[in-house]
């Protein structure tokens, strides 16, 4: 499973668009340059102080505004320049959007460590032996819709974040293992029987971890965990022989674990 440069793919993107639209400029529309240089300055700013959601916003309002000046017959310019100016904003914006969301990803305390679980799966299973009385325990702690916390404040999500992380690694025992496997999802890996990790979480670490709070502009925000939870022994060691065969049976359970909206 080799981990993607997402960041440097759209960075890649961002100098192949602005040189693209920079020759073609210089070529074809020489008269809106300026216009384009302003462009990236403004995408360059909007980016950098507004949340996602407004970024959002000001893609679809300078979509609509371009319609009406550039179309409508406000301004009159030659088609292709008006396409160029109609579209090259809301792209921009879209593709510095797409950097902004990697550069905090990469820059979090807590990195995804996708790859390492999977290493860890396998040598756990393979160290087991899986005699009938051995078990490895697999638990996986979601925080419920966190991909909309990024959206309202990115940096407060990685200090969140990075507390989950922290309460729960603080919780954990000799040979219990713990790795962020992206999106808001924890999971723990342990051969030991010294204790069942599921009802370790459901009586003691969900209510220290729900005490967390969200510090967003409004005001805090309560936040609120789901899990899944697996045993695999003798009985069922083919089924889950994989990594990617109980990642995806955890992340299932996650959608049965209703939590209440308050």
């Amino acid at each position: 499973m080799k981990r993607r440069n997402h960041l440097g793919d759209w960075m890649l993107i961002l100098v192949g668009f602005e040189l693209a639209v920079l020759l073609y400029c210089l070529f074809f529309a020489r008269e809106i340059i300026i216009e384009e240089a302003l462009f990236l300055v403004l995408a360059l700013f909007a980016s950098l102080v507004l949340s996602n959601l407004l970024l959002t916003w000001t893609i679809l309002i300078s979509v609509g505004l371009g319609i009406v000046f550039l179309v409508a017959g406000v301004v009159y310019i030659p088609a292709n320049q008006a396409l160029l100016l109609l579209f090259s904003f809301p792209i921009l914006v879209g593709i510095l959007s797409k950097i902004r969301y990697y550069l905090f990803k990469e820059v979090a305390k807590v990195q995804n460590q996708e790859e390492e679980a999977e290493v860890a799966y396998r040598s756990l299973l393979e160290s087991s032996g899986f005699q009938q009385e051995q078990k490895l325990q697999a638990l996986l702690i979601h925080w419920s819709h966190e991909e909309l916390f990024y959206q309202i404040h990115p940096r407060e999500y990685n200090r969140t974040l990075n507390q989950i992380h922290y309460l729960i690694g603080h919780h954990l025992i000799q040979d219990e293992r713990l790795y962020y496997v992206s999106d808001g999802n924890f999971l723990v890996l342990t051969n030991s029987q010294q204790r069942n990790l599921q009802e370790y979480y459901q009586l003691y670490l969900k209510n220290q971890l729900e005490s967390l709070v969200f510090k967003g502009e409004d005001g805090n925000q309560a936040i609120q965990f789901q899990k899944g939870y697996l045993v695999v022994d003798a009985t069922n060691r083919t089924k889950f022989h994989s990594y990617q065969e109980a990642i995806s049976n955890l992340k299932r359970q996650l959608e049965t674990d209703i939590i209440v909206e308050y």
